[in-house]
């Protein structure tokens, strides 16, 4: 006997069909449909949970002074999402994201001092080649389940809230090393940095990410430190590595 099928319309204009063999399975299909719809819509929220989740870049939400460009300065309880690259701050009891992040001139956290560059958050390090900005990014990198040899799976990326791994922060001072989390289950997490740096050199900005926009933003010195990357097994992943290249190249260019 042929099928017939019920189509059902989700609220994304999205049609699910459902095949019908008789009137008598109607009542039992729809019911077996909003069973299935609570699961999906479960596993959409848990989904979106976890896309959604946070990586703060501080141990707690800390009292930070904005001054905007307007002149006004303000004291706000926040904290900054470093994977989702995004400030978060307490209108009273009521956890709000700020949406006019551009127009902050400066940001102080106690003694760091973070300026608004090319829309990125950056913390602000005085080194010798002159002034270079932090935008301080980090991932997780899901390794895999262990399985029962011991041995990890096939695994993800996937960004996630440092409460979820066990851990309250990120701490700059790791300056970008990987760190395996501690879970309570058989997941291997790794924790890696992918910053982005702004440093200037005779009054012109370079923004720097990869050994390779390093090598393209100096192509006269491009030799030198492709041998100094070499000899030092320096890359761009850590902070504390990027720092020794830019000491380096103003070795260079000075």
């Amino acid at each position: 006997m042929n099928s017939k099928l019920l189509f059902v319309l989700l609220a994304n204009k999205t049609y699910l069909a459902f095949p019908i063999h008789s009137l008598e399975v109607v009542f039992c299909t729809m019911k077996r449909f909003f069973t299935c719809i609570a699961i999906f819509g479960l596993s959409v929220l848990s989904l979106a949970a976890q896309q959604n989740r946070r990586i703060y870049l501080f141990p707690e939400f800390t009292v930070a002074r904005m001054e905007f460009y307007n002149h006004t300065v303000v004291d706000v309880k926040m904290n900054f999402d470093a994977a989702g690259q995004k400030v978060y701050y307490y209108d009273e009891e009521t956890l709000m994201e700020m949406t006019n992040l551009p127009m902050v001139k400066i940001l102080q956290v106690g003694d760091r001092v973070f300026v608004v560059r090319e829309g990125l958050l950056c913390e602000v390090f005085d080194q010798a080649i002159g002034p270079v900005l932090v935008n301080w990014k980090f991932k997780t990198v899901n390794k895999g389940n262990v399985g029962a040899m011991g041995i990890p799976t096939q695994g993800k990326v996937d960004v996630i809230s440092s409460m979820d791994l066990g851990q309250t922060s990120y701490s700059p001072s790791n300056k970008g090393e990987t760190e395996r989390a501690d879970i309570h289950n058989p997941e291997i997490w790794e924790q890696k940095s992918d910053n982005t740096y702004f440093l200037s050199i005779h009054k012109q900005w370079y923004r720097i990410k990869t050994l390779k926009d390093l090598y393209a933003a100096f192509p006269d010195y491009a030799s030198q430190l492709k041998g100094y990357a070499k000899s030092e097994r320096l890359t761009m992943v850590k902070a504390e590595d990027a720092f020794k290249m830019f000491d380096y190249l103003h070795s260079l260019v000075d």
